[in-house]
């Protein structure tokens, strides 16, 4: 199951210092691409994290300490997958 977590740019730049890189969840990181794009005429800046189940959960963890403001959004992405 692929998952897609969205996240602003400093909350990208928060979780990626916090993930070590022997962690499962480093090379989802390392594989996210930059967001630009206009909804509405508001600018959305921000990163995809392409990961799997494992690495969304790690992720997920690590959020819940360093930006738990996000980890709603993690789990909304978690679920969303899960239904697809």
């Amino acid at each position: 199951m692929k998952i897609f977590i969205k996240v602003a740019p400093r909350d990208y730049s928060r979780l990626r210092g916090y993930i070590p890189a022997e962690s499962p969840a480093y090379e989802a990181m390392e594989k996210a691409t930059r967001l630009d794009y206009s909804l509405d005429g508001v600018l959305f800046a921000g990163y995809s994290i392409p990961c799997d189940e494992e690495q969304a959960r790690i992720i997920l963890e690590i959020a819940k300490r360093c930006c738990p403001e996000i980890a709603s959004e993690i789990e909304h992405a978690m679920a969303r997958a899960e239904h697809v």
